[in-house]
């Protein structure tokens, strides 16, 4: 039931079709969990100790939220090698028009840069066939930083990107941001928003090109299962800024029998920006819809209630301190971070 609220991010989506590099938590969506529940391994059962002090976990985990790929190669050692990098890294990922700058820099004295600017607008998401297969992974930071940036002023304005029929627009702004460097297991290069004193991000995708998505994403994700999405129907239903109401119905085939999935969520975020999921409801149609959901109810229930905070950071020092969400057939989000 985590995927109910997790799936309405669109960031996540963004680095696997679009960079194939951002990450929000853990691969978890409603379908793999009704396929899940089949074989017994419905909901969390990591055994926590006692006596540990217990510490919320966040809906979404933001450390591969602002990953960005660096192009093979040493990491860069001055303004223009950073931006020659990036470049390279997006181009990898992204076939752009002819012409323009993807990234450009200006001012400061390295490693300190008075702005970084990244236009992605128009990127259209490579096929995987054309790309190596160590890229067709998505980046995980390591957490070993080697080398660190100081920007006064970033900005990425990805408005929009493109993936097969679906169109997403993501504009990112940081003022005083920090920009840490590192390589994943594979040795590929990266660079992540590590920190700012001021950030906002902003998503805007119509509901059409929302649905698209999350077929495209829950194909990947279930295929190994014998599962194929065919349909998604979602609706998403803002009651204010941080109120939501989520009715999503999914046409899936499990091994070539029709099964249709129906899940209900209101989701609230207070505050202090922790988001409570309540009116949890899940049914079945179709052939052996009513029995998927029959196994998947009782791990969905143990979420209702259920109040964490919305996403956690790299760093202690980033908070979300604001989000509004819009529904209904353009959806978008805006989020502001701080110190």
């Amino acid at each position: 039931m985590v995927a109910l609220f997790r799936w309405l991010d669109p960031v996540r989506r963004f680095g696997k079709q679009a960079s194939r590099v951002v990450r929000l938590g853990r691969r978890r969506v409603v379908l793999v969990a009704a396929v899940a529940a089949l074989v017994g391994h419905v909901g969390d059962h990591a055994p926590v100790a006692s006596a540990a002090p217990h510490k919320p976990r966040a809906w979404f985990d933001a450390k591969g939220a602002f990953v960005f790929p660096l192009g093979d190669g040493p990491l860069p050692m001055s303004r223009d090698a950073l931006a020659e990098a990036l470049t390279e890294g997006w181009r990898r990922n992204l076939r752009f028009p002819e012409g323009g700058e993807i990234v450009s820099t200006e001012g400061g004295r390295y490693p300190a840069i008075g702005s970084l600017n990244m236009r992605l607008g128009g990127g259209i998401d490579r096929d995987d066939e054309v790309k190596e297969k160590k890229h067709k992974t998505p980046l995980h930071p390591s957490g070993k930083v080697e080398a660190r940036v100081a920007v006064r002023n970033f900005d990425l304005d990805a408005r929009p990107l493109i993936f097969d029929k679906a169109k997403l627009d993501i504009h990112i702004s940081a003022t005083d941001a920090r920009l840490d460097m590192e390589h994943d297991d594979h040795g590929r290069a990266m660079v992540m928003l590590a920190d700012a004193n001021d950030a906002t991000l902003q998503l805007e995708a119509t509901n059409e090109d929302v649905e698209r998505m999350l077929i495209q994403d829950l194909n990947e994700a279930v295929h190994s299962y014998g599962v194929y999405v065919r349909k998604a129907t979602l609706k998403l239903s803002a009651v204010d800024d941080r109120a939501i109401d989520v009715d999503l119905h999914l046409s899936t085939r499990v091994a070539y029998v029709p099964a249709g999935l129906h899940f209900q969520a209101h989701v609230d975020i207070d505050s202090q920006m922790n988001a409570r999921l309540s009116h949890l409801k899940c049914d079945g149609d179709e052939a052996i819809g009513p029995l998927i959901m029959s196994l998947v109810r009782p791990g969905m229930a143990k979420y209702e209630g259920k109040s964490r905070p919305v996403f956690s950071f790299p760093t202690g020092q980033l908070q979300l301190r604001d989000v509004k969400i819009q529904g209904g057939e353009n959806i978008k989000i805006a989020a502001h971070f701080a110190r």
